[in-house]
């Protein structure tokens, strides 16, 4: 099947050139400004009723050819204004448009996205709907890291395991290997079903972040089920402006609650540098560095022991590439370090203590590219090599004399690796003026070996997606598609489908509707895993099949003020997940007390969400409200049907934020979230239901900040002026490293910062 597919695909990519090409005599060019006069970057410029156009590069400029005659140029803005003018195209010369503009300002153009696109697109245009975190935002937060950025995000919530110094999250009610993390659109390894890598990717390097929220199996294959979050790094300037040089520089100092000490030791520390040079034939080179450092927190424990374990962590990166005006080529290859150190107390007997490290090396290599072969093909491709390891060192302290020596106790010492190649070759085929065909392959392999790995283990990959987009009125566009995969390990789907629709039912009304198949493939833990000592006992499962869901999504989008000083708009969205074969952890019918990954499980949520954006000149604010039923593996159960237990146990999220730019004074932002309490059934040692799980809580940040001459920005604010620590938390836990002690922990207290940022753009 897959072989057949790609055949299909070699002979598309042969064929469709031809066919797609036409003898064209003028080459049309020009720029498109904002209504305040900047580059507008990401608008399309075609004529009507035909394929000939451009879309603007980040100097707002466009170009493209077309056979002499007239026609009627059409400008769409970010927000899907269109202004049309009827243009006459002269043969043998270059038809020059310098005049061109759109309603929205430079602030406004920040809404574009490409995650899941055929091309970069307005978000109002997009057929999905994305959320948006872009630079600016995170500057306005200060956040010094991923799981710090989106813990005041709608539909997101975060869980930590205070044994591995790691942090889990949910979206939209599911969590772990069901939410898929990119790095410029390519999928990122992670060790265990917590993202991991979400932490270790470096935040000054990020242009922004888009948020996906359902199925995305077509386009992005296994662990897309709740969607994806696209992490996307900062471009160089397209050629055609002359030479460019752009750089940061970053420092950030923070309190750890009232742990605090300047430049080192308590509190947490941030510095950062990153630059880039374009020359004016698009040639770029870029570079990057960071150390964070994080000294742990005490709480309420004595002596050696933190509530919080320290964290330290180096990330560099450099890039090299050239952008044309009809292809782009770039590499990057990022390096990171980190150490978990955990301090033990000291043993009062022996005059003895410990120390245990989680030592984590990660490489990884990415190679992008484009190529608009003509105005109606335009190809695609990505690549990495990912190079990942984590350490645990265990050593044993005698304090009297200063000893320090490995333990050789089981489970102490051990090392993990993950190798993981990837490839994905993609085409764009403007078929008609109303049909885009888009079809790829992709080849993923994962290698896995380590002490809790026994052996080395692979896992090979392969698909072929096909989607479509038809649009058969101005104001109606359906996109259907299905994905084909051959997997060497277990039966993965032959055939995964999604239908999204997107009508515009009035000038200001948006209604997208969408169905998707997703599907979740076992990873190499899953399948092999076997860790054994005096607290643990799990084995993989290699007979495991994949998770798969049925998800049904609807949104609403009314812009119901749109106008260049002041937006405002609204979106109400509705979804239902079921979840078949959901692969859990569970006790072994054969060995007591052993524990085994099996598919036993099903799975549904159901939710809607409402959010409201207002735009209003500096000013931004939005409200947002989301309720969220996840289901009860109870309510089927007829041993318990006497108890009534519901189906669904719902969950209430508030969040909310407020950013005012005063300008040549100061940016004031403020963030608030509200997450509501969230009860599970559990049964007793009398086999009855009871209701159990963590209770609400409230998550707030401000933070100032102020330009200090032309190059320099200082800001300095307040995070969690709450000051939460614990929540409590009465549910027993799946994970084989819960505390136990009724609570769990959600931060370190009030803390505060300050922080410099330079920056040039010459």
């Amino acid at each position: 099947m897959l072989r057949i597919a790609y055949v299909v695909i070699a002979l598309f990519a042969l064929t469709l050139p031809s066919f797609a090409q036409k003898k064209v005599k003028a080459k049309v060019i020009g720029m498109v400004k904002t209504s305040d006069g900047k580059p507008a970057e990401n608008i399309t410029v075609r004529f009507a009723n035909t394929s000939y156009g451009d879309i603007t590069d980040i100097s707002g400029h466009f170009q493209f050819e077309a056979p002499a005659g007239e026609y009627t140029m059409e400008v769409y803005s970010i927000s899907a204004h269109k202004k049309i003018a009827a243009v006459t195209i002269k043969s043998d010369v270059v038809n020059k448009f310098y005049d061109l503009s759109i309603l929205e300002n430079k602030n406004q153009l920040t809404e574009v996205v490409v995650t899941g696109q055929f091309a970069p697109q307005s978000i109002q245009n997009s057929i999905y709907k994305v959320k948006v975190i872009t630079a600016k935002q995170i500057q306005e937060k200060a956040a010094t890291s991923l799981p710090n950025l989106l813990n005041t995000e709608l539909g997101i919530r975060l869980s930590n395991d205070m044994a591995l110094g790691e942090t889990d999250f949910e979206l939209m009610g599911m969590s772990g290997n069901n939410v898929k993390v990119l790095l410029d659109g390519v999928p990122l390894i992670d060790r265990l079903s917590n993202k991991q890598s979400l932490s270790q990717i470096d935040i000054n390097i990020i242009d922004r972040i888009e948020i996906i929220e359902g199925p995305m199996s077509v386009v992005y294959g296994t662990d897309a089920l709740a969607g994806v979050i696209n992490v996307i790094t900062k471009r160089s300037v397209p050629n055609g402006i002359g030479s460019h040089l752009s750089l940061k520089v970053r420092l950030q100092e923070e309190s750890v609650g009232d742990e605090y000490h300047f430049l080192e030791k308590e509190g947490a520390h941030n510095q950062g540098v990153s630059g880039r040079y374009t020359l004016g034939n698009g040639l770029y080179i870029g570079g990057s560095f960071t150390n964070n450092r994080f000294d742990g927190w005490q709480g309420d424990s004595t002596g050696r022991k933190k509530e919080w374990q320290s964290k330290t962590q180096y990330i560099s990166g450099g890039q090299i590439g050239i952008t044309k005006a009809n292809y782009s080529l770039s590499y990057r290859m990022d390096y990171l370090n980190e150490n978990l150190l955990t301090e033990a107390d000291i043993n009062a007997v022996t005059y003895t203590t410990s120390d245990k490290e989680f030592i984590v090396n990660r490489y990884t290599h990415q190679f992008l590219g484009d190529w608009k072969t003509t105005t109606k093909l335009h190809f695609s491709l990505a690549g990495s090599y990912q190079d990942y390891s984590r350490r645990t060192r265990t050593s044993n302290i005698d304090l009297s004399t200063g000893k320090k020596t490995l333990s050789m106790n089981t489970g102490e010492q051990d090392k993990t690796t993950f190798d993981s190649w990837f490839g994905r070759v993609m085409a764009v085929w403007d078929a008609l003026p109303n049909l885009k065909i888009q079809p790829g392959v992709e080849v993923k392999s994962d290698k896995g070996a380590g002490d809790r790995l026994p052996g080395t283990h692979n896992i090979t990959d392969g698909a072929f997606f096909l989607s479509a987009e038809y649009k058969p009125f101005e104001w109606l566009a359906l996109r259907p598609g299905f994905r084909s995969s051959i997997n060497s390990v277990y039966d993965a789907p032959l055939a995964v489908p999604a239908i999204n629709i997107k009508a515009s039912l009035s000038k200001n009304v948006d209604w997208r509707i969408s169905y998707a198949r997703g599907f979740r493939a076992p990873t190499l833990q899953e399948l092999y895993y076997s860790f054994h000592d005096s607290n643990h006992n799990i084995d993989g499962n290699p007979d495991l099949k994949a998770e798969y869901s049925n998800s049904y999504q609807t949104t609403f989008t009314w812009r119901s003020i749109h106008e260049e000083s002041l937006r405002v708009t609204s979106h109400l969205t509705g979804f239902y997940n079921d979840f078949r074969n959901r692969i859990s952890l569970v006790e072994s019918s054969v060995n007591t007390g052993y524990n085994i990954y099996e598919n036993i499980d099903r799975y549904k949520t159901i939710g809607t969400t409402l959010e409201n954006i207002l735009y209003w000149q500096t000013l931004k604010s939005s409200l947002n409200f989301s309720y969220i039923g996840r289901y009860n593996k109870y309510s089927a159960d007829a041993t318990y049907a006497d108890q009534n237990p519901t189906e669904f146990r719902y969950s209430t999220e508030i969040a909310a934020s407020i950013s005012y730019e005063w300008k040549k004074v100061a940016t004031l932002s403020a963030f608030y979230k509200f997450t509501g309490k969230r009860k599970e059934y559990y049964v007793d040692s009398d086999d009855k239901l009871v209701l159990l799980g963590m209770s609400s809580y409230n998550w707030a940040d401000i933070t100032i900040s102020r330009p200090v001459g032309q190059h320099l920005v200082a800001s300095a604010g307040v995070k969690n002026i709450f000051g939460i620590t614990t929540v409590t938390n009465t549910s027993t836990s799946e994970s084989a490293h819960s505390s136990g002690n009724g609570t769990s922990q959600m931060g370190c207290g009030r803390s505060y910062f300050v922080g410099l940022s330079f920056n040039l753009d010459k």
